[in-house]
């Protein structure tokens, strides 16, 4: 098949892109200017930058329209981001190439979005809204979009300033947790099963407009997770649960996994397992 993948450069779209190839698909991706590709093993990527008329440019040129367009593009609106950047990364330029794949004929479109819910921040907000035009589009254009209600993921090689891989060598570094106090539920997927429902959906077929929790089906709380990790790594760490305040409108999360059972997919990862094959393979 032919993808055009949004946000090719990413953690997780590096990984998507990484098993596309890997299965000698046809990938076109897009890459911010300041971005690097080291995260993705193979040589036969078109990569173009992330931008409107490059995108269409590489559409007017392609012999036949893609197959898909998979948008893994975001930006999680951090303290040091404006939101009009947050906005343009997550819902502005995805939402552009969503009216070129209806121009050039694409007539499937897939998106990275969130459980939580809009109020909770910028990050939710615009990836909802995406979600909301996909659906008026699906209905107006008869394409199929398909809006990923994503979980916590993680993974042993994701950036070390997210919240589980920084839990883990802090905790074998024996320093001090300064956390939450952990009443908060947290629905948390190994990077490996995300990637394995991802291309599960793509290949299962999905037709109008659907949306697709995709989780674990548990929610430990964030205090369980903390003293399952502190436990696993026989850590001396000291835990300062409520050393930090809750965030407003914090949600209790956990993925329905109905819609995922009956495409014929589940996880190979529980939570616990999976955080052990992370703790191992982080030094």
């Amino acid at each position: 098949m032919r993808f055009l993948i949004l946000g090719g450069s990413g953690y997780l779209g590096s990984k998507i892109v990484n098993e596309l190839a890997a299965d000698k698909h046809y990938i076109v991706a897009t890459k911010r200017v300041e971005s690097n590709t080291d995260r993705v093993n193979s040589k036969n990527v078109l990569w173009i930058p992330a931008h409107t008329d490059a995108v269409k440019t590489a559409m007017l040129y392609e012999p036949e329209p893609f197959d898909w367009v998979l948008n893994m593009a975001c930006n999680y609106g951090k303290s040091n981001m404006l939101y009009n950047n947050c906005i343009a990364a997550n819902l502005l330029f995805p939402l552009e190439i969503l009216n070129l794949a209806i121009e050039f004929g694409v007539c499937n479109y897939l998106t990275i979005g969130t459980s939580l819910p809009d109020e909770f921040n910028i990050y939710a907000l615009s990836k909802n809204m995406l979600a909301k035009f996909g659906k008026f589009y699906a209905d107006k254009h008869n394409i199929n979009f398909v809006s990923l209600k994503l979980e916590m993921f993680y993974g042993p090689d994701e950036p070390v300033d997210r919240f589980l891989p920084s839990l883990v060598r802090k905790c074998k570094n024996n320093e001090v947790l300064n956390v939450t106090i952990g009443t908060q539920l947290r629905d948390i997927i190994a990077i490996q099963d995300v990637v394995q429902a991802i291309i599960h959906i793509i290949n299962f077929g999905v037709k109008g407009y659907k949306e697709i929790p995709i989780g674990t089906g548990e929610a430990p709380s964030i205090r369980e997770i903390v003293e399952f990790v502190h436990t696993e790594t026989q850590s001396n760490s000291q835990i300062c649960f409520g050393a930090i305040p809750m965030r407003p409108n914090e949600p209790d999360c956990v993925a329905d996994i109905s819609k995922l059972k009956e495409m014929g997919f589940s996880c190979q990862y529980s939570w616990k397992t999976g955080l052990q094959k992370m703790i191992q393979n982080i030094e």
